[in-house]
């Protein structure tokens, strides 16, 4: 009785280890490898650079509709990102307001790391994705096609 008692405490805190470690928006700034995002803007509109990750929060810049910027880190729904011409210039917007072209044949797995598994292959000239959060040397992206998967950015 013991034992299984024990082995049930094992399991679950098993999975609240593996349920942190794929949620892309709970990592602070720094928390991905840096990669480089688009805003999901359409051109001419603007996007405002914020200090930290809530509406609250002053805005400190405003970004073009397809600013080219890198992605560092989320949180809560908004990512961490820096002008990729202008790094000094970094902060925060909305996670959903980003995108990732993605070449074909790239793998889409179901989650980060070892415990995910291989779900499709990107398709066509480049898919576009959505840009959901990171962790890690993982992208976490979603489109019409295949729902939301992980990119892993160090294998092509």
């Amino acid at each position: 009785m013991i034992r299984a008692m024990i082995g049930t405490l094992a399991v679950l805190a098993g999975f609240a280890v593996v349920e942190r470690s794929v949620d892309a928006r709970t990592g602070p700034a720094g928390s991905c490898t840096p990669v480089d995002v688009h805003s999901l803007l359409p051109p001419g509109d603007m996007l405002a650079l914020r200090s930290g990750p809530t509406l609250l929060s002053p805005a400190i810049g405003a970004l073009r509709g397809d600013a080219a910027l890198i992605l560092s880190g989320g949180q809560s729904g908004w990512a961490h990102v820096a002008v990729a011409d202008a790094p000094q210039l970094d902060g925060w917007v909305p996670a959903d307001q980003l995108w990732v072209d993605v070449v074909p044949g790239r793998a889409l797995y179901s989650l980060p790391g070892p415990m995910g598994s291989q779900l499709a292959m990107s398709e066509g000239d480049a898919e576009s994705f959505r840009v959901l959060g990171c962790h890690g040397t993982w992208l976490r992206v979603i489109n019409a096609r295949t729902g939301g998967v992980w990119i892993d950015k160090t294998r092509s």
